[in-house]
């Protein structure tokens, strides 16, 4: 004690000073911050891909996947293998624990690939392994509109792509909707003829006139010389003017046998913003950068190009992340302020204004400690941390409450500021230490969660053990301090005083009304605690069975609202690129219906994966002013049913871990039952009512492939080779690639393509085709002949096995846990022979996040029970604690039994553990004042108990409201901007928190009233026995 006087009186500017700098450059730290929406998972995610154009589907898994798949399977820490198989190659992408660091298991997939390069056929190229960051992904799309011709907008796309990759925040760029440029050689088929020219013969002269030579040097008695040939091509003149023969004084060039066109690849599909044809730059920003200050930097450059840019030029951002960051963190950052507010009314009203000042200052201090502690573990400001600051808010002041409420009672019963607060101190230290032990024991287990929920979640336990720490430190050291400095009782009226000396001394008939009524009930219960233990017991374990028993159902996470629509357009054939933009552009016209709640309308054609044609991404207008996006969905799902041969699939666009189809069912076995059993499946989920909306399936749509089949033995009698052929059959479709070269104003090179005339590209050119030889021409057609077939253009494998992937949404009304058991009932044993199959999607999540929850709460119990019995060193009364945590456990789920809510599995999860370290503080404050009462008054045990309870009645009440408090914001979804003076209801960024916020809030004030009773029955249930 006398150590604590000495810091208090002695250092006490020291101390004060050390709180000056704690909030300057916390403050300081918290400004400067990065800024994200979610928070920075690092999921080590690996792409590899093999390519072998032309392959059949067949082949390449053959030939390619197999292969690499048994090589890539014996690498460590590999959760899950998926394989595609398709015409230009083999995709593998591997998914690693996310306790594998990213940059080991790049190295290992490397080295593995260079083992299996000598067992791929020669032909397939080299792998290219590509990293996959989540983190990456473009928090910015800056779109590019306007009625200008595709080669201006092209140059202005690349101008304004190398300006803002110039931007320090900004990592990179990609450009969506720009073709690459070519340079197409078109030669008529019958030129070839009568020249007798083959694609080799122009590919090689392209060649030998398209080098940079380095010649040497050259040194004599006046210096040294290096000397160049340049023979690189600058620009489409040069091409023409390429000599492919000559005889005598004539000279055959590219000019004289076909036109030479600076174009663009084929359409493969095409892009429109808000209808009009665009292109979209596509902005990711470097690790750990404020995506705030990106954004603003990105913005700033695009407002002084403007005056460059043509007038009849559009520029439209999409996809900006930092509004939706901005919006959370403002919602976020006012909740934390109304939370305070309303916990310092609440102090006020009990503690006066003095003392609640004093209180209140912990949250900052405990904030701003935490906050320096997470900048300096690279941890970023996003919507997990500020929602975890919110939570713990109650819990910061409940040790500075404690202290202040002990202290303010010693100075309202006449002792000094000074030696009131070093009593405090001095006798509470040890309840203290150990409430905020226990508060931190349920934490500590937290960390440990695995997988990507884990890494999202993992970051309410690290900001709440770290402001807890804080508001330890602050509870001990500073608020003492300052209040030794500062401090006043809170009570001076002769009434008042009389009546809180009551509850000191224990003169029951001289404390308030709440106090009278409090005891009264407490006596009724300590006649008769076993019956009053017995009942209480039994109907919370009554409940919590009913609960489970006929409870609404489970739910892995939260639904939170979206500003974004995402809508696929699927056909189950193959269709030319102006065919898929016309299907695009019917359901286009369909959506116009909800035009005025859509902000930006970006739609894309193409071909994607899984049968998808189209894309279309709805950027819907600010929350406040619309409906809600589940309305407008149905609305759109509405719209664009009944187009005949297309599917539609409508859905929100998912943010957390969960950003998948809830419903996924994996099928994995031998070729011939896959079909069957996937076809049965989808029939159940088919079925009307059946509550599935969206269903797809991952098998491809079978495409026609014309099977060329060479008859080789004319081909080597006419001496032709399988090379010729292929090249005169790719100048009828794709063409062939003769060459590159690099303008002078461009960053890239760019292929030089020899094809036939649009007009040759067609089957009947190849049966008319003639192929020169020595021995003449030949016609293609008595070499080639070609049959239709109709082809899968993918096969997936996961794991080493055939698989096809079933997902699919739940509709409105429906949980994903009463889905599945219905697949899983109507599914029977001969419908499934032969094929595994595993549920995947919310199921397999809610599954492990519930075991691991599970595993998490036995071992916060564990480490609780070891702080109490090091406190104590009594068992019973470590065990009279921990009643508390069952308390609270069940009344949660006796309270959502009476209101029949859905359980959400890791909201409500993390809840109950978090509610389990809160709770215990009441206890122990209760047990620690009956340790006191009972070495002062050893025969009468009632009146220890009864006193005990009084005394501590008004800290535990405080904790409590404060608690729940600090909550209410959450709860009630109301938000009050302090900054614009407006108050709005239900905003997305609370919908995330309802659930935990909600299970909280019912079981500690549930709890906590129970518990007042509880606990003295127990204590006089042990006493009654002992005697």
């Amino acid at each position: 004690m006398s150590g604590m006087k000495s810091l208090i009186i002695e250092r006490n500017r020291t101390v004060i000073l050390l709180l000056i700098v704690i909030f300057t450059f916390g403050s300081y730290t918290y400004i400067k911050m990065p800024r994200e929406s979610n928070p920075d998972i690092q999921i080590p995610i690996i792409s590899v891909f093999v390519g072998f154009p032309g392959i059949s589907v067949e082949d390449s898994e053959k030939l390619l996947v197999l292969p690499i798949e048994n090589e890539l399977r014996s690498i460590e820490g590999v959760k899950e293998l998926r394989a595609f198989a398709t015409n230009d190659g083999a995709h593998m992408i591997l998914e690693f624990r996310t306790e594998y660091d990213n940059k080991e298991v790049l190295d290992n997939v490397r080295s593995k690939l260079l083992n299996i390069k000598s067992k791929l056929p020669i032909e397939a190229e080299s792998p290219i392994i590509n990293e996959i960051n989540l983190s990456l992904f473009p928090i910015l799309n800056v779109g590019l509109i306007g009625n200008l011709p595709e080669r201006t907008l092209t140059e202005i796309a690349r101008k304004l792509k190398k300006e803002i990759e110039s931007l320090p925040n900004v990592l990179k760029v990609e450009v969506a909707g720009m073709r690459k440029e070519t340079v197409e050689v078109i030669i008529e088929p019958t030129v070839l003829t009568k020249y007798n020219i083959q694609s080799n013969e122009i590919f090689q002269a392209i060649s030998n006139n398209n080098r940079l030579v380095g010649a040497g040097s050259l040194e004599n008695d006046t210096g040294k010389y290096s000397i160049k040939i340049s023979g690189l091509l600058k620009d489409i003149e040069d091409i023409m003017n390429i000599p492919i023969r000559s005889q005598s004084d004539a000279v055959l060039r590219i000019k004289d046998i076909a036109k030479v066109y600076l174009g663009f690849e084929d359409h493969q599909g095409f892009a429109r913003i808000n209808g009009l044809p665009s292109i979209v730059l596509e902005i990711s920003k470097r690790n750990g950068k404020n995506i705030i200050d990106t954004v603003n930097q990105v913005k700033y450059l695009m407002d002084k190009a403007k005056d460059q840019l043509p007038e009849n030029l559009k520029v439209v951002y999409l996809n900006d992340q930092s509004k939706n960051v901005r919006d959370v963190l403002d919602d976020l950052e006012n909740g934390i302020i109304f939370a305070v507010l309303l916990i310092l009314t609440i102090i006020m009203l009990f503690m006066g204004t003095r003392a609640a000042i004093l209180v209140a200052l912990s949250i900052p201090g405990s904030f701003l400690i935490g906050i320096m502690a997470l900048y300096l573990m690279g941890i970023t400001l996003n919507i997990v941390v500020l929602f975890s600051l919110i939570m713990a808010v109650g819990m910061l002041v409940d040790d500075a409450i404690v202290i202040s409420e002990y202290a303010d009672r010693k100075m309202i019963c006449g002792m000094d500021k000074v030696e009131a607060f070093c009593t405090s101190v001095h006798n509470m230290f040890y309840p203290v230490l150990s409430s905020t032990l226990t508060k931190l024991a349920v934490f500590f287990p937290l960390l440990l969660w695995p997988d990507t929920v884990g890494k999202f979640m993992q970051h309410i336990p690290i900001t709440i053990i770290l402001t807890l720490t804080g508001s330890l430190i602050m509870a001990l050291v500073f608020i003492p301090t300052l209040g030794a400095t500062f401090g006043k009782p809170s009570i001076t009226s002769k009434k008042e005083i009389i009546r809180m000396s009551a509850i000191e001394s224990g003169e029951i008939k001289n404390t308030g009304l709440i106090i009278r009524t409090y005891v009264r009930m407490l006596e009724k219960v300590l006649d008769h605690p076993k019956k009053f233990v017995c009942v209480v017991v039994f109907v919370l374990f009554l409940s919590s069975i009913l609960y489970f028993t006929f409870a609404p159902g489970l739910k892995f996470f939260p639904n939170v609202d979206s500003d974004n629509i995402l809508i696929s357009v699927k056909v189950k054939e193959s269709l030319s690129a102006k065919e898929r933009d016309l299907i695009l552009k019917k359901v286009e016209e369909r959506i116009l219906g909800v035009e005025k709640e859509i902000y930006v309308f970006y739609a894309r054609s193409g071909k994607f994966s899984d049968n998808v044609i189209a894309k279309i991404q709805l950027e819907l207008v600010d929350w406040r002013c619309r409906r809600k996006a589940t309305q407008i969905l149905n609305d759109i799902r509405s719209s664009v049913q009944n187009i005949k041969g297309v599917i539609i699939d409508v859905q929100e666009q998912k943010s957390g871990p969960s950003a998948d189809k809830p419903i996924q069912i994996n099928l994995s076995g031998s070729a011939s039952n896959l079909n069957s059993v996937a076809e049965k499946i989808l029939k159940i989920m088919d079925q009307p009512s059946s509550g599935f909306i969206n269903i797809q399936d991952s098998r491809s749509a079978p495409e026609i492939e014309w099977n060329m089949s060479i008859d080789k033995s004319k081909a080597t009698s006419s001496g032709v080779s399988v090379a010729t052929i292929g090249d005169f059959i790719k100048m009828v479709t794709n063409g062939v690639l003769i060459g590159k070269y690099r303008p002078n104003n461009a960053d890239e090179e760019i292929d030089i393509v020899l094809r036939f005339p649009r007009k040759n590209r067609n089957m009947k050119t190849i049966d008319n085709l003639f192929i020169n030889t020595a021995n003449g021409p030949y016609s293609m057609s008595s070499i080639v002949k070609y049959v239709p077939e109709k082809k899968a253009n993918k096969l997936s494998r996961i794991d080493g096995s055939r698989t096809v992937t079933i997902s699919a949404d739940v509709d409105t009304g429906y949980l994903v846990d009463e889905r599945v058991k219905f697949i899983q009932n109507s599914i029977t044993q001969d419908c499934s022979k032969g094929v595994k199959i595993d549920f995947k999607g919310d199921k397999e999540d809610q599954q492990k996040s519930g075991a691991f929850l599970l595993k998490a709460f036995i071992l916060a119990i564990t480490l609780m029970i070891l702080v109490l019995v090091a406190q104590f060193n009594n068992i019973y009364y470590t065990f009279i604690v921990m009643t508390a945590v069952f308390l609270s456990t069940t009344c949660v789920f006796f309270i959502f039994f009476l209101i029949q809510k859905v359980f959400v599995v890791v909201m409500c999860g993390v809840g109950i553990i978090a509610l389990a370290g809160i709770i215990v503080n009441n206890n122990i404050l209760l047990l620690d004042a009956f340790h006191r009462q009972i070495k002062v008054r050893k025969n009468n045990i009632k009146q220890c108990i009864i006193n005990a309870s009084i005394s501590r009645i008004r800290p535990i009440l405080l904790t409590v409201a404060t608690t729940v408090l600090g909550l209410i914001p959450m709860i009630t979804r109301l938000n009050i901007s302090f900054f614009t003076l407006q108050i709005t209801y239900d905003a997305p960024s609370s919908q995330w928190w309802v659930d935990i916020s909600a299970t909280i809030a019912s079981g500690i004030l549930a709890a906590t009233v129970l518990t007042l009773f509880f606990t003295p029955a127990l204590l006089i249930i042990q006493r009654h026995e002992k005697t």
